[in-house]
């Protein structure tokens, strides 16, 4: 039954995403690759330097038997300036054995070189709840490059 639920949630998300991305007002798009601790994600969404931008991110872990998981992001950029933008935003998640997750991402997308502000290094930490293991924090650092505009 579970399994179904996340195949459910992953499919809306794919839909959602592909449906979104057609969509000639929300393009470019951004990709990226997040590290967490043990855990890696990688992670496409809209362009991360509009107000609103949304995120789907997969695990990419490469401990052996590491429960395969999807999250969707939907964040608001708070601060935009040419070199940083700061965000908040809503994360829901579920992760292959029917695990659950909500948290409140904050992060900070700095963009290092001036002559390529498509380039970022993602800050990023996120408070969540685990609906059967209770509460945690993530941070996660990585690297996330704006295609197109």
């Amino acid at each position: 039954m579970k399994k179904s639920y996340l195949l459910l949630f992953t499919c809306f998300c794919l839909l959602f995403f592909t449906e979104a991305f057609s969509q000639s007002k929300i393009k470019p798009f951004h990709a990226g690759i997040y590290q967490g601790g043990i855990v890696t994600q990688v992670a496409f969404g809209t362009d991360f330097e509009k107000q609103y931008f949304g995120e789907l991110r997969f695990t990419a872990s490469d401990v052996l038997n590491y429960p395969f998981g999807v999250e969707g992001y939907f964040n608001r950029n708070l601060k935009r300036t040419d070199w940083y933008n700061i965000h908040l935003g809503v994360m829901l998640g579920v992760m292959e054995f029917g695990n659950v997750r909500a948290g409140l991402p904050l992060g900070v997308t700095i963009k290092p070189i001036e002559g390529h502000r498509n380039f970022g290094v993602l800050l990023e930490a996120t408070p969540n709840f685990f609906i059967d293991n209770g509460f945690g924090l993530r941070g996660n650092l990585g690297i996330r490059y704006s295609f197109g505009g």
